[in-house]
């Protein structure tokens, strides 16, 4: 696969580097069956493993290389290739605090039904308000001497997947602090896809983010974090009344909820859960759980594992019992309900996180997550996140949504469970018919 697409990313090149752009459109007959070898393999690959969806991915390609656009497209991507980022613009003493993470979605970003995973989009997501509330911490006239601080996530607001992201398509995450408390930040960011081909942009995501800032030293990088306090929003940043106002109920919102720390089981057990098929379309039959040892690379500088990467591995699990549920592949992340992050994952912990179907409506299913992590060396454990994921189901003929089997229940836990999924499920569904907004 990698050896295709590299193929690709050299034709393409030498397509635009012969002609200017205008010959090239006039030259697509010359170069197609040159670009239908070099592609074969890559085109094979994807046809046994997306066999719903490798059409889409290589006619995104083909365009891509037809009209020289990939050269531009991919040779951007490999430029901010593993999360380097770029700056909206200047910060410091008074300014605004923007980031901007742009890169290429790539095969790798796929998930099972050929779509970028929705995980990719969370990690890109965390990494641009981690980047947004970083500067914001470091600005406003620190002292010199003073420790330098790094932002850690503490919480992740409700948020809906409003449209896919597809293969071939620009990801651009804009991130900005939007509100401060004496040691929190709330960062507001936005999530677009750009289509090279086309020159269209869509809005995909919105998402809302509390961080807290800690000092970058030994004690923090030991697991042991004491928030600092951050500067205030520049007195010249004019934010509309009604968006302070929103922001600050959310702030008491969520520091109401992160002090009852609810749903968090609290026995210290670690259970990695198996699917058991007994009643199938049972809660249990969904259950999955997925293990993962936090590397340097999962980190931030600090040693703190990335608040996205945390997230990717909910998706993902949440993802595999659904797909156990739906007995279908083709399942994508709708939305989820608030994160909060109770405990610091650091780099060297192992990580089991956990999931299964709670409730179902007639086109969704509703997944609790369940994060334990595990210091290895004392072998101490804590439960450290829970949440619930909606995703939905895709036909592998249309790629529409469809029908989810209804959930079998058997147990009085199950039933209140689901109840309580029901109750969750309406109040979405009446935000969304509200088109409730975060600002």
């Amino acid at each position: 696969m990698t050896k295709a697409v590299t193929h690709l990313k050299t034709l393409s090149l030498v397509n635009l580097r012969r002609q200017p752009l205008p010959a090239v459109r006039r030259q697509q007959h010359i170069m197609a069956p040159a670009c239908s070898r070099a592609a074969r393999p890559f085109v094979n690959f994807y046809r046994r493993v997306f066999p719903s969806g490798w059409r889409r991915i290589v006619s995104t390609f083909r365009s891509f290389g037809n009209y020289g656009i990939a050269a531009g497209a991919i040779t951007s991507g490999a430029a901010v290739a593993g999360g380097s980022v770029a700056a909206a613009s200047a910060y410091g003493q008074h300014k605004l605090t923007p980031a901007t993470i742009s890169r290429v979605m790539l095969p790798d970003d796929a998930n099972p039904g050929g779509f970028v995973h929705g995980g990719t989009i969370l990690k890109m997501i965390d990494e641009a308000g981690w980047l947004a509330a970083t500067r914001h911490a470091n600005s406003n006239g620190r002292k010199e001497d003073s420790k330098s601080l790094s932002a850690a996530l503490v919480r992740v607001e409700h948020m809906d997947f409003m449209e896919r992201m597809l293969i071939g398509e620009v990801a651009r995450v804009e991130a900005s602090v939007i509100f401060t408390s004496s040691r929190s930040m709330e960062v507001r960011v936005e999530v677009w896809a750009e289509n090279a081909s086309k020159g269209s942009v869509r809005l995909t995501n919105q998402a809302i983010l509390w961080y807290v800032a800690v000092p970058m030293d030994e004690e923090t990088a030991a697991g042991h974090l004491k928030s600092q306090p951050v500067p205030p929003l520049p007195s010249n940043l004019q934010l509309r009344q009604e968006v302070h106002e929103a922001a600050k109920k959310r702030y008491d919102t969520q520091k109401a909820e992160r002090a009852r720390a609810h749903e968090l089981p609290s026995d210290g057990t670690l259970k990695a859960l198996q699917p058991d098929k007994t009643v199938e379309h049972s809660p249990a039959a969904s259950q999955s759980s997925l293990l993962h040892v936090v590397l340097p690379s999962d980190c931030f500088a600090n040693g703190i594992a990335q608040g996205g990467v945390i997230m990717k591995l909910m998706d993902t699990v949440a993802g595999l019992a659904a797909v156990r549920h739906s007995q279908n592949r083709l399942v994508v992340t709708a939305s989820l309900d608030a994160i909060d992050f109770h405990s610091p994952v650091m780099n060297g912990n192992l990580v089991t996180v956990t999931s299964q179907v709670t409730h179902t409506s007639k086109r969704s299913m509703e997944l609790k997550v369940v994060v334990f992590t595990e210091n290895a060396t004392t072998g101490e454990v804590k439960a450290t996140n829970t949440a619930f994921f909606t995703f939905v189901n895709l036909s592998s003929l249309t790629g529409k949504v469809c029908d989810v089997p209804p959930l079998e229940l058997t147990t009085d836990t199950e039933r209140k469970a689901f109840a309580e999924g029901q109750a969750r499920y309406e109040e979405r569904k009446a935000a969304r018919q509200k088109g409730k907004h975060f600002y």
